[in-house]
């Protein structure tokens, strides 16, 4: 199980089986409660794309091991801190 000490991880069902992997630490309002969607495939394994951290998506054999690999996304993510965001490039205004 994960360390619930760091992060309240939950599954909260979109269907039969989907479900939202959602960080309870953060306000529902906040688009980075979600942290990835979760799909069970047909050969028995989850399989995560991730929204709030990482990138891309990635397969798991048991719940536990999404819950890990979720929990430590979450602290490198912790880690980094807040990053500044790269400045938008300015064009000068057209000439008439």
């Amino acid at each position: 199980m994960p360390r619930t000490d760091i992060h309240q991880l939950v599954l909260l069902p979109l269907a039969d089986r989907c479900w939202r992997l959602c960080d309870q630490g953060v306000a529902r309002t906040e688009a980075t409660s979600v942290v990835a969607y979760v799909e069970l495939l047909d050969d028995g394994t989850y399989e995560a794309v991730w929204v709030s951290v990482g990138l891309g998506s990635a397969r798991f054999t048991t719940l536990e091991g999404l819950f890990r690999a979720a929990v430590q996304m979450l602290e490198q993510c912790r880690s980094l801190g807040a990053l500044k965001p790269a400045p938008i490039p300015h064009r000068p205004p057209a000439h008439a």
